[in-house]
């Protein structure tokens, strides 16, 4: 199982990539740091200049985990992966590109973050399950550690994330 996966973040060696780091100590994992692509905001006339998007795309279609790390900002990722995901809806818009948009059906979606609470944001984890929803992406896995008082991660929750990436086994 090809684990890809979509990195943002204000501070890159932040909370969330120390988590991030922890996972990839015990799971194989290809990390893109999306904050240093230049990927051009999604727009209707769908006129784009070149860009690292599309070879973007190629690599999450050679993925079978599409992982999206990201802090919890005001109940939602980064801007960066926000306009990301935005973007993508690009692969929905283009005739020639709708066989890509169609091909991430069937990935497994998990969802990193990290923020000020025990518990995922609802917010947050509604913005991905309605994503993952949309490309029909099972929503397969997430994991959030609590940084009010340094990084709490629960362990059994970070085991269990581990043994899906590593199995496949993204259903529980």
């Amino acid at each position: 199982m090809k684990t890809l996966v979509l990195f943002s973040s204000a501070d890159h060696q932040g909370n969330t990539a120390k988590v991030l780091e922890r996972v990839a100590s015990l799971a194989t994992l290809e990390i893109i740091n999306i904050d240093k692509l230049t990927i051009t905001p999604y727009n209707y006339p769908n006129q784009y200049p070149a860009d690292d998007f599309y070879g973007l795309v190629e690599r999450m279609l050679a993925a079978d985990n599409l992982m999206f790390a990201s802090p919890n900002y005001w109940h939602a990722p980064t801007a960066p992966m926000k306009a990301l995901m935005d973007r993508i809806t690009e692969l929905t818009d283009v005739e020639k590109l709708k066989p890509k948009g169609r091909a991430l059906a069937g990935k497994n979606g998990l969802v990193l973050t990290s923020s000020s609470g025990r518990d995922i944001c609802p917010i947050f984890d509604q913005i991905f399950a309605m994503f993952f929803r949309y490309f029909d992406i099972h929503y397969s896995g997430k994991l959030n550690a609590d940084c009010r008082d340094g990084i709490e991660l629960d362990q059994h929750e970070l085991e269990r994330f581990i043994a899906q990436l590593k199995t496949g086994n993204l259903s529980g």
